[in-house]
Order: C-alpha cells, then sequence, then structure tokens
C-alpha cells in the first residue's frame, strides 16, 4: 500500500489549526487532489486511510478535523490511554482515525450498520492493524430487532446521510449498547460518540441502565431542530448537562439550541 504524494504546502498545513482551515485548502487544494479519486492518502490525522478524493467530504479528511476541532481537542486531554470509545454511526472511521491515536490502551467499538461504510473501515483497519478498533456491523437501538438503513442523499454528502427505516433501504441489525457492553464484560465507557442520523432516542434507550448509573463519562450527540431539545430532556431525566463548545474551544451551558449543532453531555 503506498499513498498518494500530496502538494507539498499541504503537507506543511496538515498539522496546523486555524480559522476557516477547510475552506482555505479546499480553495487552494481541492482541485488538485481530486483527480485521484479513490485511493490511499496520509490524513490529518497522520494515519494512512483509503479515501475517494471526488468527494468533497473525504477530502476534509485529508485537510484536519473536520468532525470538530474544539471537542476533538477536548477529547484527546479528557481521554486516559485506556479509554473505552463507543462510536455510533462511524461511518468511513473519520473521527474514530484521531481518537484511537490517543487510547493505545483502550478500544473503540465502531458500530456501523451500513454494508459499504464497514467494509471500507475494515478495509482501512487491516492496513492499520495496530489501531484498538473493532467494528460492529449493527446500529444501535432500543432493542434486538432488524430494520432498514436507507441512503435518503447522494454519496458526495457526508456518509451518504443514512436513516434507519422501517420499510425502505437495506436490511440491518439492531443491538443495545448495554447488551454489547455486557457481552464483552465492559462496565464503563470514557467517551460515546451518538451520530445516528436521528435516531438518538432508541439508541438512548437502550443504554439507558448505564445512563442511570451514570457509567458512560460523556457523550457527544448531534443535536437537530427536530429532536435536539427532547434529547437533551432525555439526558436531564439522568442527571446529564447539556454544553456546547463556543468558537474559542470554550464550553459553555446554552440556554437555547442552536438549529444543529453538536451537544457535549456529561454528568452533573
Amino acid at each position: 500500500m503506498e499513498t498518494i504524494s500530496l502538494p507539498t504546502p499541504l503537507t506543511w498545513i496538515q498539522p496546523l489549526e486555524f480559522a476557516h482551515k477547510l475552506g482555505i485548502c479546499e480553495r487552494f487544494f481541492g482541485k488538485a487532489i481530486a483527480h485521484h479519486g479513490i485511493c490511499w492518502v496520509d490524513t490529518g490525522a497522520g494515519i494512512p486511510w483509503k479515501l475517494d478524493l471526488r468527494n468533497p467530504t473525504h477530502r476534509w479528511i485529508v485537510y484536519g478535523k473536520y468532525e470538530g476541532t474544539a471537542f476533538l481537542n477536548w477529547a484527546k486531554e479528557f481521554l486516559p490511554n485506556n479509554a473505552i470509545v463507543v462510536d455510533s454511526g462511524a461511518n468511513i472511521g473519520q473521527m474514530l482515525i484521531y481518537l484511537a491515536g490517543w487510547i493505545p490502551e483502550g478500544k473503540i467499538l465502531a458500530f456501523e450498520p451500513g454494508t459499504e461504510a464497514a467494509k471500507w473501515i475494515e478495509e482501512c483497519l487491516a492496513i492499520n492493524s495496530s489501531l484498538p478498533v473493532e467494528i460492529i456491523r449493527a446500529g444501535l437501538g432500543a432493542s434486538p430487532t432488524q430494520l432498514r438503513l436507507n441512503y435518503v442523499s447522494s454519496g458526495f454528502r457526508h456518509g451518504a446521510q443514512s436513516q434507519i427505516s422501517e420499510t425502505e433501504g437495506e436490511v440491518i441489525q439492531i443491538v443495545r449498547l448495554a447488551d454489547e457492553l455486557a457481552a464483552r464484560s465492559l462496565e464503563n465507557v470514557d467517551l460515546w460518540k451518538l451520530d445516528v442520523e436521528g435516531y438518538e432516542i432508541p439508541a438512548l434507550q437502550g443504554a439507558e441502565s448505564l445512563l442511570k448509573q451514570q457509567r458512560i463519562k460523556a457523550i457527544y450527540a448531534e443535536l437537530h431542530a427536530e429532536n435536539g431539545q427532547h434529547i437533551r430532556d432525555f439526558f436531564a431525566d439522568f442527571a446529564y448537562k447539556c454544553y456546547l463548545f463556543d468558537n474559542k474551544g470554550n464550553l459553555y451551558t446554552p440556554e437555547e439550541l442552536p438549529y444543529h449543532t453538536n451537544g457535549l453531555f456529561l454528568p452533573n
């Protein structure tokens, strides 16, 4: 496996963090690397990964921390070397390439029900075999069942924006987080990244026993206008408080949620 040669200025920029980095990099380097198509490339995380550089969201993985610089910087300080991390909605691994590098004695349980995305991660992990990641080809829900995964947008959107459906799409397995942890004799989770495109509440219901005992130390969840306050209220019932990151990377408690954001939930 050989990685492509990136423009030299881009390799200088990759380790740096600055405002509007992704947009600036896309403007100056997007066309220059897009023609490589599907290839192996050194990512902004310093890990070689297979990407489709015709896809702008894949190019962002080359540039740097597009899943949230403030959160990833916080996670790097928060996670112990032996942390247990749950990445639900792992997609092609754009977040786990950072998290896995910070927990060499820990483990990531990466839940990805979509066949294509799961195969993509598995191929990348075969090359990066030292990363402490277990791929679980299932989605998280309130009870074990079979549902469908419906791809509701083109593949050139983030994660192809797949959503759980009862009637349309690929048949997938749904499992409970509490059951999966018990099967592996894991009692606690240090961080749960919850990004399941609208299926957050059922996923949380499958972890109620863990939340009740606050055995999950932090949850980073995607929040939309349609369900954000519902998710916030759900966490409040288990004495978890919602925080957002400001533009300087500091945590604050919002009075109201933005239309679309990611919330960090911590025990009170």
